[in-house]
């Protein structure tokens, strides 16, 4: 097994002037995916971009994601089975 980094930003919205962190996630941590169905083989686990946190400053969000970057790379490890053949 690899190991990825999960990839993370913070930008700014241009419809609203928030700033946002945002993460390639896995879809199953997420709660976009069904777990069971990746567990029967009918559906697989994909990364997706996803806003975890809205504040008004850079600096906040920064400052969030440094406290929260372990829950983070948690959300990013995609959720697999393992399988006896």
């Amino acid at each position: 097994m690899t190991k990825r980094e999960t990839k993370t930003e913070v930008r700014q919205r241009a419809y609203d002037k928030q700033w946002e962190v945002v993460a390639k996630i896995s879809t199953v941590r997420a709660g976009l995916t069904n777990k069971e169905r990746v567990k029967d083989g009918t559906a697989v686990d994909l990364r997706a971009w996803i806003t975890l946190h809205v504040t008004n400053s850079r600096r906040k969000a920064k400052n969030w994601l440094d406290t929260n970057h372990d829950k983070v790379i948690l959300l990013g490890i995609p959720y697999e089975v393992s399988r006896v053949s």
